[in-house]
């Protein structure tokens, strides 16, 4: 698997692989606009975010085609830290280590391209497998919540994760 920038023509898939309204709050929170997504919604939150030079939108490849979506973007003005959003897989290649993999690229390209000295994430309590993607690779719960997100009729918390790189 490789990452590479994103482009507007993989925002089809994004919008595919996001079949129900459960799938698309715990990948975005709604930052989006409401259920459902479109494909033009995708593109013009990234052009607008990309503008600020501290975010990047990354598809994840391999000898498939297209199989996995993440972003990455600085949240200090030092451009130390990195935060990893919009982890998104293709539903069919789930359960073959792949998430684990696309995360562990973008901490390889937050560390070696973005220079990161930490990479923090957000992930619902309720999505129990990416927490664990997540662990498996060493990331570590700071012991916050971050505010409570209301997702329709309830009340979503997000654990708060960073992990610091090896050798900092």
């Amino acid at each position: 698997m490789r990452l590479r920038n994103y482009e507007a023509s993989d925002a089809k898939y994004i919008v595919e692989w996001v079949k129900d309204e459960i799938t698309y709050y715990q990948w975005c929170a709604g930052l989006l606009g409401k259920y459902p997504l479109t494909e033009e919604r995708i593109n013009i939150f990234y052009k607008n975010m990309q503008q600020t030079n501290a975010y990047w939108a990354m598809t994840a490849e391999n000898e498939l085609g297209i199989v996995g979506h993440i972003t990455l973007r600085f949240t200090d003005q030092e451009r130390e830290t990195v935060r990893l959003g919009f982890v998104l897989l293709d539903d069919s290649c789930r359960g073959q280590g792949l998430g684990k993999t696309l995360v562990a690229l973008a901490i390889s390209y937050a560390q070696q391209a973005l220079n990161a000295k930490k990479i923090t994430l957000g992930v619902f309590t309720e999505n129990i497998s990416a927490k664990k993607c997540y662990e498996s690779l060493g990331f570590l719960q700071d012991g916050t919540r971050v505010e409570r997100y209301q997702i329709k009729d309830e009340a979503w918390d997000c654990l708060e994760m960073f992990y610091v790189p090896q050798g900092d």
